[in-house]
């Protein structure tokens, strides 16, 4: 019996060292099969697209971590590579060779080549909602952008046995747009311009109704629609398509309407109209500019030619009382041909040099005309580049020059927009030479819009540019 107690004691006091043993074993196999793993790449190279961010990991498993990892090759321009990453906004496109290396705790190390593809940037996608099923009743259309950032786009929406109801149309604040509705053909035309890149939104939607007496199936007309993006640097997005229109005789093109949403609420600073004020009565100074020519003036108004006798009032009172010494002797010569009261005026600044200059008589004539003395140049010539100076800097897209870009240029440019092909070189540039044909502009032209022929060329039947009379931007 006392054995039974002893033997007990044993077993446990040897417990612990057996579970010791247990566990290290367990520990050494865990150890063995991780090292057993052999080292991979698992590298996930994703197409990159020119002009938008790109942003790759390298990976590994297996082997003993930490990872090292290099990169042989010569990266597109815009991505750089750093501890594993390859990132950026690459600036060109093609395949990129590139070798990728990576190294364990253990020092084993794997290597792989890889193809980087840098490609066009795709265009934004369009997402159109309507109904599915076959309609009888009036239903919403909506327009959206989706995936990338766009500046704008030109469309064309086809109406299959559907009316549009343009006093429905909403588009949102940030778009700028010209709309044009044949119902005959049953074709909207809009062109838009967006205020900043944009992406993921809701452009605009209207209601479309069936004819009378008909029923429906809208995907069968909105699915023939036809868009061409313009990206977020104002250039044509992938292959755009053609869109077939009828051109007008309008002024204005796509390029003006993406210059208004550029601008769009920005005020032109008022240009300083001080320096250019004394540039209308400069002309007339130099005809009396030198000095000798004002004293004489004010001596004898009477005698100097008609020419001279017009301007010495206002050059008398600049300079009565301060009679500068001549610089020349071109003044003296006055008194030979001037009368006799002249000389005993104009004696006292010329005491030494009067008697002298004297047999000059033809200088007097040279005091009529700008060119004869030498000093005046310097003082006429400086006027000359404040004459050229007010011409004023324009707001591009201020199409009626009232220093602002706001909804008054937006009705001009719907007023007199010239509709045409997408691709053919965006809108081709106005017709000049007919543009003065119209005699009256069209009726929806805006009052007080202060550019002549703002609402001319855009006057003929059944191309009404803005049916909606839409107060939207």
């Amino acid at each position: 019996m006392r054995g039974l107690p002893v033997l007990s004691r044993v077993l446990w006091a040897g417990l612990p060292l057996f579970l010791g043993i247990l566990l290290a074993s367990c520990g050494s196999d865990s150890q063995n099969n991780q090292s057993r793993q052999p080292l991979r790449l698992t590298l996930r190279i994703d197409t990159g697209y020119v002009d938008e961010p790109y942003n790759t990991t390298l990976t590994a498993d297996g082997g003993i971590r930490p990872y090292k990892f290099s990169l042989e090759g010569n990266l597109p321009k815009g991505l750089t590579y750093s501890n594993g990453r390859i990132s950026g906004t690459p600036q060109e496109k093609g395949n990129f060779e590139l070798t990728v290396s990576v190294e364990d705790a253990n020092l084993s190390n794997r290597t792989q080549k890889v193809t980087l593809v840098i490609g066009e940037t795709p265009p934004p996608r369009l997402d159109q909602v309507f109904p599915l099923a076959e309609v009888s009743d009036p239903f919403p259309y909506l327009f959206r952008v989706r995936d990338r950032e766009a500046r704008g786009f030109q469309a064309q929406i086809p109406l299959k046995d559907l009316k549009a109801t343009l006093d429905t149309f909403k588009a949102d604040a940030g778009v700028l747009y010209v709309l044009r509705y044949d119902e005959e053909k049953g074709l909207v035309d809009i062109d838009a311009a967006f205020i900043g890149p944009r992406k993921d939104f809701e452009v605009f939607r209207f209601t479309a109704a069936p004819l009378p007496d008909k029923k429906v199936r809208p995907e069968a007309s909105f699915r023939e629609t036809r868009v061409a993006f313009y990206d977020k640097n104002g250039k044509l997005a992938g292959n755009a398509q053609a869109i077939e229109r009828v051109s007008t005789q309008g002024r204005y093109k796509y390029s003006d309407l993406e210059a208004l949403a550029r601008n769009w609420g920005r005020r032109l600073t008022p240009a300083t109209t001080a320096p250019q004020a004394p540039a209308a009565n400069t002309p007339q100074a130099p005809e009396n500019s030198s000095p000798q020519g004002q004293t004489e003036a004010q001596a004898t108004p009477p005698a100097p030619p008609e020419n001279q006798a017009a301007n010495p009032p206002g050059a008398a009172e600049n300079t009565p009382p301060t009679e500068p010494v001549p610089p020349s002797p071109a003044q003296p010569a006055q008194p030979g041909q001037a009368q006799p009261a002249q000389p005993g005026q104009a004696q006292p600044p010329q005491p030494g040099q009067a008697q002298p200059a004297q047999p000059e008589p033809a200088q007097p004539t040279s005091t009529s005309t700008p060119p004869g003395p030498p000093s005046p140049p310097t003082d006429s010539a400086a006027p000359a580049p404040q004459a050229s100076a007010p011409a004023t800097p324009k707001l591009e897209g201020d199409l009626n020059s009232d220093g602002v870009v706001d909804q008054k240029d937006l009705d001009m440019l719907r007023a007199s927009y010239a509709w045409a092909s997408v691709n053919a070189g965006q809108a081709p540039p106005p017709p000049n030479q007919r543009a003065p044909a119209p005699p009256t502009p069209p009726a929806g032209t805006p009052a007080g819009s202060g550019t002549p022929g703002s609402g001319s060329g855009n006057s003929s039947p059944g191309n009404e540019e803005n049916p909606d009379n839409s107060e939207g931007k």
